[in-house]
């Protein structure tokens, strides 16, 4: 009988722990799909914009997947896929001289900017998303016709796909 209960007691601590490796394991992974590269230029940006970290990293995860020399069919460019027009601009209010749209630390800087004015007129990071991708005049327009609704497919599915990977960054790294 108590044969029994050790073999019981010894299965049980067993499972548990292959149970515990096995979480281990998997926040190991899924860390390697959602790092944290450039760390500490999110981090400097994140706090001199007040921008969440896990926002930074989210808009990077989505539009380059960290690879620094990113360039789209529509011309944005580099980690946070910004338009050269739109760097300029930022660059222009801030009244500094644009460097190298493709520098990860200059990318980073201006796609933290913008998020931070964006947000600061939105007050909403679905709202800010919208604009990131589709721009302020669609997303001012959607704002005046109730209920709000995004008019693009292409709007829809990156606000979507934003919101997942944001809430797997807060989980795995913020919570």
């Amino acid at each position: 009988m108590k044969s029994n209960h050790s073999k019981i007691i010894i299965s049980l601590v067993a499972i548990v722990l292959f149970i515990g490796l096995c979480q281990i394991a998997n926040q190991y992974f899924q860390r390697t799909i959602y790092p944290r590269d450039y760390r500490e230029y999110v981090e400097k940006y994140s706090s001199e914009f007040s921008v969440p970290e896990y926002i930074i990293y989210s808009v990077i995860k989505v539009e380059s997947d960290f690879v620094s020399d990113a360039k789209s069919e529509k011309g944005a460019c580099g980690l946070m896929q910004l338009m050269p027009q739109t760097y300029n601009w930022l660059t222009e209010r801030k009244n500094e001289k644009a460097g190298d749209i493709l520098d990860p630390e200059e990318n980073i800087k201006y796609g933290t900017y913008y998020l931070s004015m964006l947000y600061e007129r939105y007050q909403s990071w679905t709202y800010v998303f919208c604009a990131y991708n589709a721009g302020m005049g669609n997303v001012d327009k959607w704002l005046k016709e109730e209920p709000f609704e995004i008019q693009f497919l292409e709007t829809q599915y990156y606000v979507n796909k934003l919101e997942v990977v944001t809430s797997k960054y807060l989980s795995l790294y913020y919570r």
